[in-house]
């Protein structure tokens, strides 16, 4: 499996719709945009999962207004067949597919590992100042940037996105993890894919990244970083049950509030409500911090049958899909 060079959409496409352009294309594809500055060079990677659309309607709002990029600037749009499948942005991966975004660093007989190993051995040749990938939460949030370094560049390129930048030590196979301190590689969470302020970070930051001359300066008028380290993992364990509702239901290893993605990056003080455990009480959920520590019963306990919090937490990337919970995880969390 290989990328594909594609061209610059032509205004007939252009006229016919996103969808409609994205069905031309032959697979995972890479556009290249010269630059003022040709000797230098940019990445930018979107679509990884299919139910994304934020970094791709970015992209689309650019090919709609001629623009000169600093340095020559590079657009993957990766997992465009997940994209296309059934209603057009609700499919993360096809279903008997890997999560692409699992398969970097890693080697398996699916053609996901292909396309992302072409991925980074594109970036690998180019050398560029930075790659940023462009994702979106499955809940609804706020934006961020992950890390797995927190130095200067990391940080400043994660400032021309959003206000927030956490560094993790997960590791599960993640473009982001490719990083090094010649080319650094960003994720970019820029909010709920539903959410109309999600596609104005996206459009916002690639404006940035793709205009400044230097992405690695101190950049006026942008606020500064609020910093969050050692997130942790929470899991349902396979096979077991969960549901959404606002009452425990019996029949479920884990039932949390439909609404419960309202605590995206807001503060729970100890002792709150998360949701309710079923006959299986905590042993039901498992954590992983990269780093062997925080187990479950450190961050939660059970009263009366209710799953609450130990100590202050910040919950994040919260969804209310109850097949992306099943499949990747319920919420990530760091605590006070």
């Amino acid at each position: 499996m290989k990328l594909h060079d594609v061209s610059w959409p032509t205004q007939s496409e252009l006229e016919r719709g996103l969808v409609a352009w994205l069905d031309t294309l032959p697979g995972a594809s890479w556009l290249t945009l010269p630059g003022r500055d040709q000797s230098r060079h940019r990445v930018v990677v979107t679509l990884l999962h299919g139910n994304e659309p934020s970094g791709t309607k970015a992209l689309w709002h650019f090919f709609h207004q001629p623009f000169e990029c600093a340095v020559t600037t590079h657009f993957c749009l990766a997992n465009v067949n997940a994209a296309l499948f059934d209603t057009p942005f609700s499919t993360r991966h096809l279903e008997n597919k890997p999560d692409m975004n699992r398969c970097f660093g890693r080697n398996g007989d699916d053609d996901s590992y292909d396309v992302a190993a072409a991925i980074m051995a594109r970036i690998r040749a180019l050398k560029p100042e930075a790659v940023v990938d462009i994702h979106n939460t499955s809940g609804s949030g706020p934006s961020f940037a992950v890390t797995i370094v927190d130095d200067e560049k990391h940080r400043h390129v994660s400032s021309l996105f959003t206000e927030r930048m956490l560094c993790s030590s997960v590791r599960l196979g993640a473009l982001m993890e490719q990083t090094s301190e010649e080319t650094p590689i960003l994720t970019i969470e820029c909010g709920g894919a539903q959410d109309i302020a999600a596609d104005e970070v996206a459009k916002n930051g690639l404006h940035h990244f793709l205009h400044a001359d230097d992405i690695f300066q101190n950049h006026t008028g942008f606020w500064p970083l609020d910093l969050l380290y050692h997130p942790v993992r929470v899991q349902l364990k396979l096979e077991l049950e969960l549901c959404y509702h606002d009452r425990k239901v019996d029949e479920a290893d884990l039932t949390l509030p439909p609404d419960i993605d309202r605590h995206n990056f807001g503060w729970m003080a100890a002792d709150s409500m998360i949701g309710w455990l079923g006959a299986k009480g905590l042993d039901a959920m498992t954590t992983n911090d990269g780093e062997g520590g925080h187990p479950i019963d450190a961050l939660f306990y059970e009263q009366d049958g209710e799953l609450r919090l130990k100590q202050a937490s910040k919950l994040f990337m919260i969804t209310t899909r109850r097949d992306i919970a099943l499949s990747d995880c319920l919420f990530y969390m760091v605590v006070d």
